[in-house]
């Protein structure tokens, strides 16, 4: 069964799915993770949305610049 945006290949008689992702995806999601956890251990109910996030994670800025600069410290 292929699902959609994803690569299915027949292995040895196991299917192996692979979502097909962006060049940034695997990084972006860490990035996104370590901005999540620094606002939990501040206690900041907040969560900036992807598109906010995007350019300064294409930048290569850091995780305490981005919440600087989004006014979360």
């Amino acid at each position: 069964m292929k699902k959609k945006n994803s690569k299915a290949f027949d292995v040895k008689n196991y299917v192996v799915d692979f979502p097909e992702q962006s060049p940034w995806d695997d990084g972006f999601a860490a990035f996104k993770r370590r901005i999540s956890e620094q606002l939990q251990l501040n206690d900041i109910d907040f969560m900036p949305e992807d598109e906010d996030l995007r350019p300064f994670y294409r930048m290569g800025e850091s995780e305490t610049y981005v919440l600087s600069a989004l006014g979360c410290f």
